[in-house]
């Protein structure tokens, strides 16, 4: 009686578990419904042997990127600024650099030529456009790949943003050189009708 009773127990908490919650389903961002965005959080770039973290602010709007760095990674605070072809860093004391300089400068701070015109484009979780790309989905992490450049950034997680799928975990890596990238905090701007 006793082994009966439990049988009734245990079939009556499985009536009461909850099925896994499935995924939403994934929605590709399209960078013309923002007028604006700004992604912040942490991000770890490992090349030729050495490393470094530290966090970000990335501030998007139309072809002006403005990418604030901070810690180890940028050897205490940089900032990249890219509109159109033309790149600058402002270095932590204030000192500006453009174009052949920057490039050198961003190789030896960072260890590595990252591709930042493709960046912004990979940081929404999409292929970069004008150029060939192929991009596999899967029900599992990775959850997307992109394969650009080569380069390939494989994405691990995403959330539901103003309709669109953000990543909010990502690794890119090319030959070794690997960027790990953690947005912790999306803030969006929608394009003049387009709001939610």
């Amino acid at each position: 009686m006793r082994r009966y009773g439990a049988i009734l127990v245990l079939a009556a908490l499985g009536g009461c578990a909850v099925a896994p919650v499935a995924p939403p389903p994934f929605v590709p961002a399209d960078p013309s419904a923002f007028a604006a965005w700004t992604a912040s959080g942490r991000l770890a770039l490992a090349a030729g042997g050495e490393g470094g973290s530290g966090s970000f602010t990335w501030e998007q709007q139309a072809d002006s990127t403005i990418v604030s760095l901070r810690g180890p990674l940028g050897a205490g605070a940089m900032r990249v600024t890219l509109d159109g072809d033309m790149l600058s860093v402002t270095d932590g004391d204030g000192h500006r650099l453009d174009d052949g300089q920057t490039r050198a400068l961003l190789r030896e701070r960072l260890g590595a030529d990252l591709p930042w015109s493709s960046l912004r484009f990979w940081m929404l979780g999409i292929p970069a456009p004008g150029g060939p790309a192929r991009v596999v989905d899967a029900g599992k992490a990775p959850l997307r790949v992109i394969e650009q450049s080569d380069w390939r950034i494989g994405y691990d997680a995403f959330r539901p943003e103003l309709g669109a799928s953000l990543p909010t975990r990502f690794t890119a890596t090319r030959e070794g050189v690997r960027l790990k990238v953690t947005v912790d905090e999306w803030q969006l701007t929608p394009a003049a009708g387009r709001g939610p």
